[in-house]
């Protein structure tokens, strides 16, 4: 019986963006390729979908981000006298 082996993956919540997208790039590089077993593909699979999330995650506070900025530059100045 096989043994699962453990990995050092670093907790996807603590990943920028680009790195969290270039670890999921080559998640989806892996499962392509066809080499993998049925479990070490569904183990990257699941890994992808937590990157996917903390991508689209920050995507989302960024694009806040952005609106509240906007927001602000179309307030007119108190002292525009």
């Amino acid at each position: 019986m096989p043994t699962k082996k453990k990995t050092t993956e670093p907790d996807v919540s603590k990943l920028s963006f680009e790195a969290a997208s270039a670890e999921l790039e080559q998640i989806l590089q892996k499962i392509d390729s066809g080499d993998l077993g049925l479990e070490d593909a569904m183990a990257l699979h699941r890994r992808g979908q937590l990157l996917l999330a903390h991508c689209r995650s920050l995507l989302d506070r960024a694009d806040q981000e952005l609106k509240e900025v906007s927001l602000d530059d179309l307030e007119p100045a108190d002292d525009a006298d």
